[in-house]
């Protein structure tokens, strides 16, 4: 595939995102997208780019996800670490 074709697809793409997420603000919240919160917008865009991923993927199953893994959003704890046996102080 050359690089005008991949480009092509790209903007495609891109303009499919940008309507999915304004018509699946107004099923999912009965607003505009820009009148969304921060935590709404979030879980939004997820829902909407994982949608995008599975179309882009389908069609060309050949290229690479651009985003291969969502991060969490917010703050995480830190797993446990393992806490060292208490030392005897004898030597």
């Amino acid at each position: 595939m050359d690089k005008f074709q991949l480009n092509l697809l790209k903007t495609v793409v891109a303009e499919l995102y940008f309507s999915l997420g304004m018509q699946a603000a107004r099923e999912m919240y009965g607003k505009s997208y820009f009148s969304l919160g921060v935590a709404e917008k979030v879980a939004l865009d997820q829902m909407v780019q994982n949608s995008v991923n599975a179309n882009f993927q389908a069609l060309k199953p050949d290229l690479p996800m651009f985003q291969t893994a969502q991060k969490p959003v917010g703050f995480q704890n830190p797993p446990p670490s393992t806490p060292e046996p208490p030392s005897s102080g004898i030597s």
